[in-house]
């Protein structure tokens, strides 16, 4: 069953829509022409940037993302489409793309090549890929097996929401995820990631012929530091 349908309700209270998120892909990709959010979700940052003279193509595996994407934006284009098919969209045509929330690394990691070559053909000449992932470099450089997130706890809705990592390696990692509500579970998933070093990232990319712009901590900004920082923010131009 699709993420979406099992966590309808409560996403959005986990995952909110964050002004200095859309603020960061405003500054850096193009003020004008075609832009792809890979992993659209429901669609909030696509939207923010659907304005002319942009316009913005969201695309995510899961129907109940794009149902409810089109629903709170009927103005702006969303399409069914996973990672590993964005080959099958028109190349060149893209003057940004953009792929945030970790959702990268839901793509099986003998994928990642490929799909950073698509990445590239979609461009137009000069565009901008902007990628955010957690920063996988600590945990696997100190071979943990498991590692568990603080707990967001949504004081106004009564609920927990619980994340945590499980038989880390280089060849994956199952990523659970559970809601609770006043002590009982409303919501548990379960899923595979494939996480990577930032160094991998770094190298192949530009073996594919993207020219670094920029890697930070997150959206503000701050410096990426490898051993302590909790995300990984790209920021690429195509050569």
């Amino acid at each position: 069953m699709a993420f979406y349908t099992d966590f309808a309700g409560h996403y959005e209270k986990v995952f909110p829509y964050r002004p200095d998120t859309r603020d960061f892909l405003d500054r850096w990709l193009p003020e004008a022409g075609r832009i792809l959010d890979i992993g659209c979700g429901t669609g909030h940052y696509c939207a923010g940037l659907d304005h002319d003279p942009r316009t913005c193509l969201g695309i995510d595996l899961d129907p109940g993302m794009i149902n409810r994407a089109t629903e709170l934006y009927p103005d702006t284009e969303f399409r069914i489409l996973g990672m590993e098919e964005i080959g099958l969209l028109p190349h060149g045509r893209f003057a940004g793309i953009f792929c945030i929330g970790n959702v990268l690394p839901h793509l099986p990691g003998s994928h990642l090549a490929d799909f950073v070559l698509n990445v590239k053909k979609l461009l137009t000449p000069g565009g901008i890929w902007i990628f955010q992932t957690v920063n996988f470099d600590p945990l696997l450089r100190g071979k943990v097996q498991d590692y568990l997130f603080p707990v967001l706890r949504l004081e106004d809705d009564n609920l927990e929401f619980h994340r945590w990592y499980e038989d880390i390696s280089e060849d994956g990692l199952r990523f659970h995820t559970q809601l609770v509500s006043a002590g009982n579970v409303v919501f548990q998933g379960e899923t595979e990631l494939n996480p990577h070093m930032s160094v991998e990232y770094l190298l192949g990319h530009q073996a594919a012929g993207f020219e670094l712009l920029g890697h930070f901590a997150d959206f503000a900004e701050n410096t990426f530091d490898p051993t302590e920082s909790r995300g990984s923010v790209f920021v690429w131009r195509r050569g």
